[in-house]
């Protein structure tokens, strides 16, 4: 797969030559939208085979336990968030394999603590809730922390397309386990965590398959340098602390509706809710996991090459295309309702809108995040995130008596996040900081 990088280099080359440069500039963003459109569209062939299990899953259980299942799936995907200390970013930007050895070795040891360290905990607290849900959750973060390093691999090296295709057992494995634990009488709500902790033990067996030379390269046939690692760990500390508490506060964000939802009286409207949202994070991963490998992969390119300029597009693209893609979803849902096309679920397609606006605030804002660390421009974005957080937890705590208002304006305060991240970001100048967490490391 040729890079991306040099076509773009090539392009600033030509900035000066007038004409010229307006064609050159547009290449670049041509094969972004082209690589981005294609795995996009391998991604929702996954889906549509996953969501097969899930609407199945549907008339099996009621609606109610979305709400507590939405608690579960934000807990462990903070968890996952969290579980290298974000210091897997240093092998998608590392400038050789020696490096990215080094990298991989700090990742492993760093998430390997945190698996232990979930497990005890899980083993302390188990009693407290159903049947072994808490072990799960541990088993749940070890397959997930695999799975991550699988595709951080996959990015580094551009082969997104090879690791969603071997994803295929899990959109396949997982649905199937849900249903048959749910047909054979198991709770609702352990039948979802056990197909979930499953569902991503396969995951990552077969993403791990499908990058085993760089797996082998990288983790089984390099020895660990000790003296090495600590110092990378030591050098990249704004990664686990600056870094992860921007990355923790809008993945917050994004699930402070999931943990007011079990409070509200209307357990109706809360379980509705929480069902669009789980509906709704389909088009929100499908869009984010298409954006940030291959825009990352753009950024840490260029800065291997040298190429330190960044066209605005690059920060311009997440916005725009979450914007076309929740308002064309919201469209869709409203010419439903007005033509009354299923009218047991017009109350659902009436505030699929105030969802919409929430998650298109959210899609954008992953992959901001990580290509904005990648080209070291990341400061400012932590004390933006925490704000809305902020903000946010606020609207939804007093607003609990009117939840669609309160969405919609927690919605609000998250595209305006997005729209202001874009604009500084476009606006921060030519060349990234010097004084960017990765650029100093490598």
């Amino acid at each position: 797969m040729e890079s991306t990088a040099n076509v773009a280099h090539a392009g600033w080359q030509q900035s000066s030559c007038g004409p010229q440069a307006i064609y050159a500039s547009r290449l670049p963003l041509r094969r972004l939208l082209h690589k981005i459109s294609w795995l996009a569209l391998y991604l929702l062939f996954l889906r549509i085979f996953s969501a097969t299990g899930f609407v199945v899953a549907l008339w099996l259980c009621p609606v109610q336990v979305f709400a507590k299942l939405g608690i579960y799936l934000a807990s462990i995907n903070l968890a996952s968030l969290a579980v290298f200390g974000r210091y897997e970013l240093l092998v998608v930007a590392a400038r050789d394999e020696r490096k990215c050895a080094d990298a991989v070795h700090l990742c492993t040891i760093t998430g390997t603590c945190a698996v232990v360290a979930a497990l005890l905990i899980s083993i302390t607290v188990n009693q407290l809730f159903i049947t072994h849900v808490t072990i799960f959750f541990a088993g749940a973060l070890f397959a997930r922390a695999w799975l991550r390093l699988g595709l951080t691999f996959a990015t580094r090296y551009g082969r997104y397309d090879r690791a969603v295709k071997a994803l295929v057992p899990h959109t396949i494995g997982q649905p199937l386990i849900l249903v048959l634990l749910i047909y054979n009488g198991y709770s609702p709500l352990l039948a979802f965590i056990v197909s979930d902790f499953m569902g991503h033990l396969i995951a990552a067996v077969c993403v791990c398959i499908s990058e085993w030379r760089a797996f082998c390269s990288s983790f089984f046939h390099q020895q660990i340098r000790y003296r090495q690692v600590r110092e990378l760990a030591v050098r990249n500390l704004g990664l686990p602390t600056l870094n992860l508490t921007t990355a923790a506060s809008a993945f917050l964000f994004a699930t402070a509706p999931l943990f007011f939802l079990p409070g509200l009286s209307n357990v109706i409207m809360a379980g509705t809710l929480a069902l669009l949202f789980r509906v709704l994070d389909v088009p929100t991963s499908l869009t984010s996991a298409s954006l940030s490998p291959i825009l990352m992969k753009e950024v840490a390119d260029r800065n291997r090459d040298g190429a330190q300029w960044m066209s605005p597009s690059t920060f311009l693209l997440p916005v725009t295309i979450a914007t076309i893609v929740f308002g064309l979803i919201s469209l869709g849902g409203l010419t439903i309702k007005s033509l009354e096309l299923a009218p047991s679920w017009h109350m659902a397609l009436t505030i699929l809108p105030v969802v919409a606006l929430f998650q298109a605030g959210i899609t954008a804002t992953t992959p901001l995040i990580d290509i904005a660390t990648l080209a070291g421009r990341q400061q400012g974005l932590l004390a933006l995130n925490v704000i809305s957080v902020g903000l946010a937890g606020l609207v939804l705590f007093f607003g609990s008596n009117d939840p669609i208002f309160a969405i919609v304006l927690a919605g609000s305060i998250g595209l305006a996040r997005v729209i202001a991240m874009s604009m500084w970001l476009v606006g921060s100048g030519e060349h990234a900081s010097s004084a960017g967490i990765l650029r100093r490391a490598y």
